[in-house]
């Protein structure tokens, strides 16, 4: 009776450890935050689902945007997009009128945490983010409208 006990314990162990195999791991929301040096400066936030994206033998990240949404946005902004269907998302920040801003900026997938820095958006050098399921882009990019 030991053993039969013993190995129905040990099936068990095994079956919880098999359901993880079968989670779903598809990328569901975006969760992204910005906040910066002075609340209450406005950004001009450019959101796309919509695109293609690759990177080059120079390890620069293209993308080809179809279509987006342009948001005049007033920090701190924190948001979340549903990315459930096309399993992608890009961001591009940019000041308005040429100024100059330190941010922090945080952008995590469902629990995962992707991005966490701070730094500049300047006038000519937005922030930019790509996040492709399955794909490893760099950070180094390089978009078309």
């Amino acid at each position: 009776m030991r053993s039969f006990a013993g190995a129905l314990l040990a099936a068990a162990a095994l079956l919880a450890g098999a359901c993880s195999i079968f989670e779903d791991g598809t990328p569901r929301q975006i969760f992204f935050e910005m906040e910066g040096e002075n609340t209450g400066l406005q950004v001009r936030v450019i959101y796309s689902k919509n695109f293609i994206a690759g990177v080059d033998e120079m390890g620069i990240t293209h993308v080809q945007v179809f279509s987006s949404d342009t948001v005049l946005h007033t920090l701190p902004i924190d948001t979340v997009i549903n990315i459930a269907d096309e399993q992608q998302w890009f961001v591009q920040a940019e000041t308005l009128a040429g100024d100059t801003l330190a941010v922090n900026v945080a952008v995590d997938v469902d629990d995962r945490n992707l991005v966490s820095r701070f730094g500049g958006i300047f006038p000519d050098e937005p922030f930019r983010y790509v996040y492709v399921f399955n794909q490893r882009l760099t950070e180094n990019v390089d978009v078309t409208f």
